[in-house]
């Protein structure tokens, strides 16, 4: 893959990351679906930002490394990550709704951040070293 167009989806990537966060506020299921109770919104709205955040950072991925299988891995990681992080945030939040422990803190987080695909930049570029 040229250069240039690795510049290009990591930009758009990039680009993408930030305008999911700067419109982290907008409720994108009311905007679908107007008459759409809170709970619902809650579910669909966390779940869009979820894999927005995941795609763009997938995509920042195979702009850096153009190889098939960090694309791979990175999309089981975000598989893994919605069975094992985004299931759990669901139940905690819609069952255990008192519950503000650090738990539910650090579950938030991983939902609202691709923190886990993002690590894996440092890690497949130590990777990629060490060979």
């Amino acid at each position: 893959m040229k250069v240039t167009s690795r510049w290009i989806i990591g930009g758009i990537c990039v680009m993408g990351l930030l305008t999911v966060f700067l419109f982290q506020q907008t409720n994108l299921a009311k905007l679908c679906m107007p008459e759409v109770k809170p709970v619902y919104a809650f579910l669909v709205n966390r779940t869009i930002r979820f894999f927005l955040n995941d795609l763009f950072a997938i995509g920042l991925i195979y702009a850096l490394f153009v190889e098939r299988k960090y694309v791979v891995f990175s999309i089981w990681v975000q598989v893994a990550g919605t069975v094992f992080i985004l299931i759990p945030y669901f139940i905690l939040k819609l069952y255990f709704p008192g519950y503000n422990g650090p738990m539910i803190s650090f579950l938030h987080r991983l939902i609202l951040n691709p923190i886990v695909l993002l690590l894996l930049i440092p890690a497949f570029y130590a990777q990629i070293k060490s060979r």
